[in-house]
């Protein structure tokens, strides 16, 4: 019986992609976690200044509302900019969700041809081994004439 064609080589393949999609998804991840903590930099910037603007005499203020217009700009950018991050991950994980299952795809069927021929090695073996039980019993028993 001609040995059907061995997945391995395939399957390593796709460990590979997967593995390269789950780089892809962790680069985005840190990506968003860059602009979180540019978020809340901007955050704690702003209230910082906020607290010293509170102290500072009432003709030294006058920057403090530029300055929070910038900021407002800023937030609006990085809210973008998260929103585009986010869609991107949800794109990866998409990318390695599939790739995922196309691994699955492969190992799932390599193992059923591993269990087949498995199988029929053993239904082999065994036919061989009754068959010399049965020339042993034959030669045991006494001949018939």
């Amino acid at each position: 019986m001609p040995k059907k064609m061995d997945l391995h080589t395939l399957i390593r393949m796709r460990k590979w992609e997967v593995e390269e999609k789950q780089r892809a998804l962790g680069a985005l991840l840190r990506d968003e976690e860059k602009i979180l903590d540019f978020q809340r930099a901007l955050e704690a910037e702003l209230e910082q200044e906020k607290a010293t603007a509170s102290k500072a005499p009432g003709d030294q203020r006058f920057t403090l509302e530029p300055y929070i217009q910038r900021c407002k700009q800023r937030r609006e950018n990085i809210a973008a900019a998260l929103m585009l991050i986010r869609i991107k991950i949800n794109e990866a994980r998409d990318h390695l969700a599939e790739a995922y299952r196309r691994l699955k795809t492969f190992e799932i069927t390599q193992d059923q041809r591993d269990a087949a021929e498995a199988a029929e090695e053993n239904r082999l073996e065994q036919i061989g081994l009754d068959a010399i039980g049965i020339e042993l019993h034959r030669r045991k028993a006494p001949a018939v004439s």
